[in-house]
């Protein structure tokens, strides 16, 4: 394949197009194309390395071709409408399976698709099983207006499907830990909101506040590049020692958190604490240095549809702040969780 070429299946690839389900907008060209020139046969082909596929065709069943031998090829080498009055009388075409057989096309008229970058990416063309010689200039002008029709509607296509791509990525980065992937507070709120109205009489919600111990000290003799590397491996610890169900985020700096929803979940959480203060605290190789770190971690509680995430999530703080206090490494409940607990 030379360079040329190359180019432009760059150019046709760019617009997403090849092998796409039937568009109204497309449908629409080519059924009027066919109305206007009163043929039987209109086809909207996008040529690639070997075929030519019709994103829109009327009056034929086939989707694709073969580029070999076609009208089609001829097309896409001229900026110019290409005739083929009469097929069969042409020693280009006259051997073309299409025109010794079925469905013995006689008539051809097609113009080229280029991109605003100035690729012929691939056809706009009317058939017809009889041959004409009465398709003039000003025909030509038509068919070559329509193909321009078609590449403002590519353009139109292409710009919706990256604005709707660029929309997503906002959604993403709104709501996700850039460095992570993990969810954020926004979104852990959101989350939060949602599995508290889904609690049950016999369902209970915990979110687990996480916090790393001697991560400063990581960031300060090792650098923020081993540091963010690091946090990495955490989030990595942390999908890996959860259930599918549960839900972990990152809050900030060394901050985690794991939401989680069950019939005990005071028992639960008691038990993930602890498998992620190991798993956490296991050692971490990075960048040939050897990272011991530790976790420590505040659990809350909310058994019923009132409480609110900021409420569980101030509650678990200050549970995670006396776990800090009394020497990290450990989990400790929220003072409310516990009377509830003793409550029951």
């Amino acid at each position: 394949m030379d360079r040329s070429e190359w180019k432009r299946l760059r150019a046709l690839f760019g617009y997403s197009v090849l092998d796409t389900p039937p568009e109204p907008n497309f449908d629409r060209i080519t059924k009027l194309a066919a109305s206007i020139f009163d043929k039987p046969v209109c086809t909207l082909a996008f040529a690639d390395a070997k075929r030519h596929w019709f994103k829109s065709r009327f009056g034929v069943d086939a989707t694709e071709m073969p580029r070999r031998m076609s009208f089609c090829d001829v097309t896409i080498g001229s900026d110019q409408v290409f005739v083929v009055p009469d097929a069969e009388k042409d020693v280009r075409f006259a051997a073309a399976p299409i025109v010794a057989g079925p469905p013995f096309l006689r008539f051809y008229a097609g113009a080229p698709l280029i991109s605003p970058s100035g690729f012929r990416i691939g056809s706009l063309c009317v058939l017809d099983t009889i041959p004409h010689d009465d398709f003039d200039a000003k025909h030509s002008e038509i068919l070559s207006d329509l193909s321009r029709t078609v590449i403002e509607l590519l353009e139109a296509r292409s710009r919706e499907i990256e604005l709707a791509k660029r929309t997503r990525e906002i959604a993403h980065i709104a709501r996700h830990d850039p460095l992570t992937g993990l969810s954020n507070r926004h979104m852990l709120r959101e989350y939060m909101e949602d599995a508290i109205a889904r609690v049950g009489e016999r369902d209970q919600i915990a979110v687990l506040y996480l916090d790393l111990d001697r991560f400063k000290q990581v960031n300060d003799t090792l650098g923020h590049a081993v540091g963010d590397t690091l946090l990495l491996e955490v989030a990595d610890r942390l999908r890996s020692g959860v259930r599918g169900t549960d839900h972990v985020a990152r809050l900030g700096g060394d901050e985690f958190a794991v939401v989680l929803t069950c019939p005990l979940a005071a028992r639960a959480a008691a038990e993930l604490a602890d498998r992620l203060i190991a798993a956490l605290g296991a050692p971490y190789e990075i960048d040939g240095h050897l990272v011991s770190i530790g976790s420590s971690v505040g659990i809350a509680l909310g058994t019923d549809p009132s409480v609110r995430p900021e409420q569980m999530l101030r509650e678990a703080d200050a549970a995670l702040y006396r776990a800090k206090t009394e020497g990290g490494g450990r989990f400790f409940f929220s003072e409310t969780s516990l009377a509830a607990l003793a409550a029951e």
